[in-house]
């Protein structure tokens, strides 16, 4: 050890690299003791850990410099994307308003078409209709097809078909009759449930849709007894509304044949 850092109180790294050269280029000879030797050899393993930890800040420092860059290129993602309120399409809202008024025009046209249709075939003011998603709902009392409890089919009643069938024709979705009665059981007559009544009316107006050229393929008869009313059965009013026949046509824009 050389007589400057022993005056200087301290130990460094590089003091005590310098003493293991000097013991290293030293003559055998030169008359160095091996506890000297010893001494230098603890101070530069004790001193070792100040590499170790410089190279673990160093490898730190680096890291929160790249995980600053990362974060600062995110930000800037996040400041260049679109901040418009609006949704798109495939999140399930409208871009815009556009859609609604394509949609209500669209509604408005279907609308117009089978009034001109109902119109064209003497069936203006003999048949309601509604428009729902999917699908067109034509209806007309029973009175105009059937006698009181019963299932026959009158001249009239067919005259009346055959412009249905006129307009079952304008469209080629499948069509459901569905037959429908008020709640008063029934007393006489081959049918003991309104159940039976209504599906033998719906059956009865299949066949003779059938007849008139509706494919059977397109049809078929459902009965739902007193199960849907359209008001209340307490008065006579209001059960003469619910005795009806239904045609429920499945459609869209492409079910309907402009002429």
């Amino acid at each position: 050890m050389n007589v400057a850092d022993e005056k200087s109180g301290g130990f460094t790294p590089h003091s005590s690299m310098e003493s293991v050269r000097s013991n290293i280029m030293a003559d055998p000879d030169s008359g160095m003791h091996d506890e000297q030797t010893d001494e230098i050899t603890q101070n530069v393993a004790h001193d070792g850990w100040m590499v170790a930890y410089l190279d673990l800040m160093t490898l730190l420092l680096a890291l929160f410099i790249i995980m600053g860059a990362v974060s600062h290129a995110k930000a800037g993602l996040k400041m260049q994307a679109p901040t418009s309120p609006q949704k798109t399409a495939t999140e399930g809202s409208p871009v815009s308003d556009n859609a609604t008024v394509k949609r209500q025009g669209q509604r408005q046209g279907t609308e117009n078409s089978v009034k001109r249709i109902l119109g064209s075939n003497s069936l203006g003011g003999v048949m309601d209709y509604k428009l729902s998603p999917g699908q067109i709902r034509l209806q007309m009392h029973a009175s105009m097809l059937f006698g009181a409890a019963g299932t026959e089919l009158s001249d009239k009643a067919m005259h009346t078909l055959k412009n249905i069938a006129l307009v079952l024709h304008n469209y080629r979705g499948k069509v459901e009759v569905a037959g429908h009665t008020d709640n008063i059981p029934l007393k006489r007559g081959r049918f003991k449930s309104n159940w039976e009544l209504s599906s033998a009316r719906a059956s009865a107006v299949v066949i003779a849709l059938i007849n008139l050229g509706i494919p059977p393929e397109r049809l078929h008869a459902t009965g739902y007894s007193d199960t849907m009313p359209l008001a209340s059965n307490a008065t006579p009013e209001g059960r003469a509304k619910n005795r009806r026949v239904e045609f429920i046509v499945e459609m869209g824009p492409e079910f309907l044949y402009e002429r």
